[in-house]
């Protein structure tokens, strides 16, 4: 099964199509960013994502004034969200959305083997998972996914080694400050993972 990720994660959010950016293609731990666009009349409830091993990262490009993650059919987080802020939905759970306003953002993929894999390689001990708490504005994640919005729009799509690069670098961001939970937000480490998280 594909993961949730370009033209599928498109169909979850009823979307024709979404652009997307495979930023390191191995087939089984593909690290993808997606960009999500709904307009004003493409609100509402959205399909659920089937459950996946593997973390969905959002960085929204602009702000929200209504959005509900529902978690198991239940919605579990409803908030709004400003430009740069960031959410982390593990795909174990049976996760969707309700968009009670219009979305523009950046979904990555992250795959839980890619995580071990960076984890790994840095001769770091293995996390349980990411978490953060919903709505944190991450400045290295902004500028990140800045750079990686460019190589998306881009009249040439970045070279394997550019994407890769990068994918590694938000990779590595991600596990050094989202691992296990997240730093600093004793609400935060002891909130259950599907509710201090959001897609």
């Amino acid at each position: 099964m594909q993961g949730a990720y370009g033209d599928l994660l498109g169909r979850y959010f009823e979307l024709p199509s979404a652009p997307a950016l495979v930023m390191l293609p191995a087939p089984k731990t593909p690290f993808v960013a997606t960009r999500i666009t709904c307009l004003p009349d493409q609100l509402g409830m959205k399909q659920e994502i089937p459950p996946q091993d593997a973390f969905a990262v959002t960085l929204h490009l602009a702000g929200v004034s209504h959005h509900e993650l529902w978690v198991r059919g239940r919605p579990s987080v409803v908030r709004g969200y400003v430009p740069g802020a960031i959410s982390i939905v593990d795909l174990r759970d049976e996760v969707a959305s309700y968009l009670g306003s219009p979305l523009d953002a950046l979904h990555f993929y992250v795959p839980r083997a890619l995580v071990d894999a960076v984890t790994d390689a840095a001769g770091l001990a293995r996390v349980s998972g990411l978490a953060c708490t919903p709505g944190l504005v991450d400045p290295v994640m902004g500028n990140l996914g800045a750079a990686v919005l460019t190589l998306l729009e881009g009249p040439q799509r970045a070279s394997s080694a550019t994407s890769e690069h990068l994918a590694i670098a938000i990779c590595a961001h991600l596990v050094h400050r989202f691992g296990n939970t997240a730093r600093g937000d004793a609400a935060a480490s002891q909130a259950p993972r599907h509710s201090r998280c959001m897609h």
